[in-house]
């Protein structure tokens, strides 16, 4: 096969991309502590784009491997980087890339259904429709909670307000110029799952979120999201928070509480 020597060669350039990329200092999946340290922003986000950057260097070199076992003929088209985003700190939190292993990030944690939601909490509302309609259940409604957190208002149980308050306090102090950026796509919403049956989500209970960057909308369910949502979803993980870019059907600006944290809080009386 002629094409398999170019092919071998590309493999040995992506490997020797790679290795530069692993020498590269890069910053944990999960923040957690050490998510105050005050690294320079600009530093920050070039690590994360080259922590993307190797992860599909891996998938392509895994892509190469297969066309050297199927190719017969007709070399594949060279292999190109992608743009190099300009501009100021904002565009780059705004930036479009592929959500690498998308499908593993909540791992560890479990998503609260509606009927453990319900099981849990009791139902929101005695009938849903498919509008946004007020909370019925006396006992929900009392622990609702509207206030300011951080750069956004929401409207959500009172344990919830006081996680994502301090989620966004540890954004502010290590990313200071994301969280100018970060803006309220809504959150109590108390209504059916669209095309279901009196089945209410995480929004009708009080305890989601939807975020974006600097009011720039992520187009739902096509497997990419921008940059500081990626950079977000670290702090909201290591608080106990699933992100809804690990649904089947991808929603990278969603973040709910998990069914572990509800647990807690439950333990707790704090629901």
């Amino acid at each position: 096969m002629r094409a398999v020597p170019w092919i071998i060669a590309a493999i040995g350039v992506i490997a020797l991309t790679l290795v530069g990329l692993l020498l590269a200092p890069r910053m944990s999946w999960t923040l957690g502590s050490g998510s105050g340290s005050g690294m320079d922003n600009t530093a920050r986000i070039e690590i994360e784009r080259m922590r993307f950057q190797m992860e599909n260097l891996v998938e392509r070199i895994t892509q190469l491997e297969n066309q050297i076992r199927q190719l017969e003929q007709d070399a594949p088209a060279p292999l190109e980087e992608g743009p190099v985003a300009t501009g100021d700190l904002s565009d780059r939190y705004t930036e479009v890339v592929v959500i690498p292993r998308r499908r593993e990030f909540n791992e560890g944690m479990t998503v609260a259904t509606p009927d453990v939601l319900k099981q849990m909490l009791g139902a929101p509302r005695d009938v849903l429709s498919d509008e946004c309609e007020p909370m019925t259940n006396a006992r929900l409604q009392s622990m609702l909670r509207l206030q300011s957190v951080g750069p956004i208002r929401v409207n959500m149980l009172a344990p919830a307000v006081d996680s994502l308050r301090a989620v966004f306090e540890q954004v502010r102090v290590a990313e200071p110029d994301l969280y100018k950026q970060i803006r309220s796509s809504g959150s109590l919403c108390v209504r059916q799952i669209r095309a279901s049956s009196q089945r209410a989500s995480s929004h009708a209970f009080g305890l989601a979120v939807d975020v974006n960057i600097a009011g720039n909308l992520d187009n739902f369910s096509d497997g990419n999201t921008q940059l500081g949502l990626i950079i977000l979803a670290d702090y909201f993980q290591s608080a106990g928070w699933i992100w809804g870019a690990g649904f089947r059907r991808e929603d990278s600006m969603h973040f709910e509480v998990s069914q572990e944290l509800l647990e807690t809080w439950r333990g707790e009386g704090k629901i």
